[in-house]
């Protein structure tokens, strides 16, 4: 925030819950359910050109006339979310093919005008638009969303936060523009004040988040970077709930400053009163499982738990610091604090100089799956230390994910 205070980015993607179907009261389980896990924003897409046409958009098919029954329930869904300590995304549009000529630059000017002072007194993110540069940035080119990024910019009197959410490669519409995150060709923008990553769905997207977060980190000016787009938790056990947890790991532990989680009903808004249709996408059809509660959106609130005990704002990525591991996952600020992630458990060496063996460190195992704390130990510094973590293969058969932490 603007007063220095830190702000730990853990998103959940609420892309079509603006749907007229869906109940207020719906919304609220929703919004309630996030923000006692401990998520900090809602990624909701307030559109000009929604999904389903009338269903979810704000505006009729010219673009040009407002239905204000529904801008009122969604303003009222932004003051709830807030209320409940929640910072909404707002994007008004979604790339579509030829946007430039169903829309036009000037009404999407306009429909971003409005907005930003309908809105912008609220806790909110300004996103320019969804996958902003699919099917070659809408028929636009990139010209126009830079033009648009500054326009948003200089329209809000409270000066929030402008990104843009992008297209990966190999997704649809993607290979005309494609970019794995906003650094690629955006970060010199003065308007833009973070990068964003979609990485995609599927194993080999969800491995290469820690490598796209690594880039874009290591971009000058330094800008903060945060993945809103992963491998949605689709149906319960795809993916796994240790896939969720690498995904979000992996991307804080190469230097990002949060992480946005998909999965359940909640990225289609899939509820009763509105049910969204599946193939060719997974999704759990039946509403007599809590998708809220899947394994990988309780693992995204033991994240939250994790790093609201932890300085995370004072450490940087330092993967040279863990030694004899196959995948070295590292936060630290060098002789001081350290936080390890090792995705298949096992044991891993830790070099805990520039400190003296006179020097004591406390450790602490977090378990990213139930969200406990072990016990906590100590060790002298020094030198190169060994750390095994608890419960390791073969005296348990299932591997498992952990977290360390050691502090001096």
């Amino acid at each position: 925030y603007a007063d220095g205070t830190p702000f730990l980015w853990v998103a959940d993607t609420w892309w079509n819950w603006t749907q007229k179907k869906i109940r207020f009261e719906t919304y609220k389980t929703l919004v309630d359910d996030r923000a006692e896990k401990g998520f900090t924003i809602g990624q909701l897409f307030v559109p000009a050109n929604g999904w389903g046409g009338a269903s979810s958009s704000l505006l009729d098919e010219t673009f040009t006339v407002l239905d204000t029954a529904h801008m009122r329930k969604v303003e009222n869904m932004i003051a709830y979310a807030n209320a409940k300590g929640i910072t909404v995304w707002v994007h008004g549009w979604w790339a579509r093919e030829n946007l430039n000529e169903i829309a036009g630059e000037e009404k999407m000017k306009r429909w971003w005008r409005y907005l930003v002072h309908r809105l912008g007194a609220y806790n909110v993110i300004w996103v320019i638009g969804g996958e902003y540069n699919m099917y070659n940035y809408g028929g636009f080119g990139l010209p126009f969303w830079k033009e648009l990024g500054q326009f948003i910019k200089d329209e809000d009197p409270y000066d929030r936060i402008v990104g843009a959410h992008n297209t990966p490669p190999g997704w649809k519409g993607g290979a005309d523009a494609p970019q794995w995150s906003t650094a690629e060709v955006m970060h010199d923008e003065e308007w833009l004040d973070y990068n964003q990553s979609q990485v995609g769905h599927g194993r080999w997207y969800n491995e290469m988040i820690p490598d796209v977060v690594a880039e874009a980190y290591a971009k000058k000016p330094a800008k903060p970077i945060v993945v809103t787009e992963p491998w949605y938790e689709f149906i319960e056990g795809n993916p796994t709930p240790m896939d969720v947890r690498l995904a979000a790991w992996g991307a804080m532990m190469a230097g990002a400053a949060g992480h946005t989680y998909g999965g359940g009903h909640v990225w289609r808004g899939h509820v009763p009163e509105a049910p969204a249709a599946g193939p060719p996408w997974p999704i759990e059809e039946s509403f007599e499982t809590n998708t809220l509660d899947y394994a990988g959106a309780r693992s995204m609130g033991h994240l939250a738990t994790f790093f609201n005990q932890v300085e995370w704002w004072k450490l940087a990525p330092h993967a040279e610091l863990v030694q004899e591991y196959p995948d070295k996952y590292c936060l630290a600020q060098p002789g001081t604090q350290y936080v390890v992630y090792l995705r298949w458990g096992g044991g891993a060496k830790v070099d805990l100089r520039p400190s003296s063996e006179n020097d004591t460190f406390e450790y602490r195992w977090f378990n990213p799956d139930t969200g406990e704390f072990l016990k906590p130990g100590t060790v002298k510094g020094g030198g190169v230390r060994y750390f095994a973590s608890p419960n390791s293969y073969p005296a348990q058969l299932q591997y498992a994910d952990w977290v360390l932490h050691i502090s001096r």
